[in-house]
């Protein structure tokens, strides 16, 4: 799996994470084997494509509300396991009122990358990408839309990774388990041990 972003974009993605975070990330990390530079790398890995070129045009608010993306199983060509496989599947079980305010707020994000509006229902929330699945245990964070707080993506992502630390004790492993199994998650993993190098040189 290629990097999604060059080393030049990391790096200042990274300066623009501890500059607006560093603190919540340093109190989150504190007691855990993960470190700032996890976080970071995480970021890089799951979103930072599409902000990174926002850094200078908006402000740090509408980025995090923008962090909405990942159609799969809607967008053609694409399919998806985890619930819900689609729209339509999520329809079925939560009505028109929440999956037509999800709806919405992917084509707030889709505006903002110069997309037109879709009746695609986007997985990813945030700028961990909190996934869709997780609606049937914490609904309220989708209805609240609480990825556009920084504090509560923080939270999520690592209570994520601590359970998978409970379980393999080896970040590798940790990390490979964050993002799922198989070779894509081996690749996305490789990637994330990078983008930690590169954020270790960033103060």
């Amino acid at each position: 799996m290629p990097l999604p972003i060059t080393k030049k974009q990391a790096i200042t993605a990274i300066t623009w994470m501890k500059n607006s975070f560093k603190n919540e990330m340093q109190e989150a990390v504190n007691g855990t084997p993960f470190s700032i530079d996890t976080l970071c790398a995480i970021a890089c890995q799951e979103t930072a494509y599409v902000w990174v070129e926002w850094i200078e045009k908006k402000s740090i608010d509408e980025i995090l509300g923008l962090c909405v993306f990942d159609a799969s199983g809607d967008y053609p060509g694409t399919n998806r396991s985890a619930f819900p496989r689609n729209t339509d599947a999520f329809r079925r079980i939560y009505g028109d009122e929440f999956t037509t305010l999800l709806i919405k707020e992917a084509n707030i994000s889709r505006k903002a990358r110069g997309y037109d509006r879709r009746n695609w229902l986007y997985k990813g929330y945030g700028i961990y990408q909190y996934d869709l699945q997780h609606v049937k245990t914490d609904d309220q964070f989708f209805r609240n839309r609480s990825w556009y707080q920084y504090d509560q993506c923080l939270r999520k992502v690592m209570l994520e990774l601590n359970q998978k630390w409970s379980v393999y004790k080896d970040m590798f492993k940790t990390i490979k388990s964050y993002n799922g199994s198989g070779p894509r998650a081996e690749a996305y993993a490789n990637n994330v041990i990078i983008f930690t190098d590169y954020s270790m040189g960033v103060n």
